[in-house]
C-alpha cells in the first residue's frame, strides 16, 4: 500500500508543480481551462512539429475525424493553428498557437523542475540506480 500512497503523492506533486507554472505564465485565470485530451493533442502537436491531421491521428491513434474534431476544439480555444500546405492545397498541418506553447512550455518547466528537485535528493550512485528503474518500468510500456 504504501508504493501506491507513495506514487500518488509524486503524482500531486509534479501537478501541482505544472498547475502553478501554468498559472504563472498564462496569467492566473485569464486562460481557459484545458482538458486532458485537449493537453494530449497539444503534447503531440509539440512532438510531432507541425504534423497533418492524418498524422497526428496516426501517433494517437485515433480516426481522423477524431483528431479532427480534437484540433477544432483546440483551434477554437486559441491553443493551435491550422495552415494549408504550400504544396499541395489538400493538405492542412496543424501547429501550436503562441498561447499553446506557452502552455507547453510550462509543463516543460514544471517537469524540469521537478527532476532538478528530484536530482537534487539524491546521490549520484541513487540518481544512476533510480535511472535504471525507470528504464526497466519504461521497457514494460514501450516493449
Amino acid at each position: 500500500m504504501e508504493f501506491i500512497q507513495l506514487l500518488i503523492r509524486i503524482n500531486e506533486i509534479v501537478h501541482a508543480s505544472m498547475r502553478r507554472f501554468k498559472e504563472e505564465i498564462i496569467g492566473g485565470g485569464d486562460y481557459p481551462e484545458v482538458t486532458v485530451n485537449q493537453l494530449i493533442y497539444l503534447e503531440a502537436i509539440f512532438q510531432l512539429g507541425s504534423p497533418t491531421v492524418s498524422e497526428l491521428a496516426d501517433h494517437l491513434k485515433v480516426s481522423k475525424a477524431s483528431a479532427s474534431v480534437g484540433i477544432g476544439k483546440l483551434i477554437k480555444s486559441g491553443l493551435a493553428e491550422k495552415t494549408m500546405s504550400l504544396d499541395d492545397r489538400r493538405i492542412h498541418h496543424v501547429s501550436l498557437s503562441s498561447e499553446g506553447k506557452r502552455l507547453i512550455d510550462a509543463e516543460v518547466r514544471a517537469l524540469t523542475e521537478f527532476s532538478e528537485r528530484v536530482r537534487g535528493a539524491l546521490t549520484d550512485e541513487e540518481a544512476k540506480v533510480l535511472i535504471e528503474i525507470f528504464k526497466k518500468i519504461l521497457s514494460k510500456y514501450d516493449g
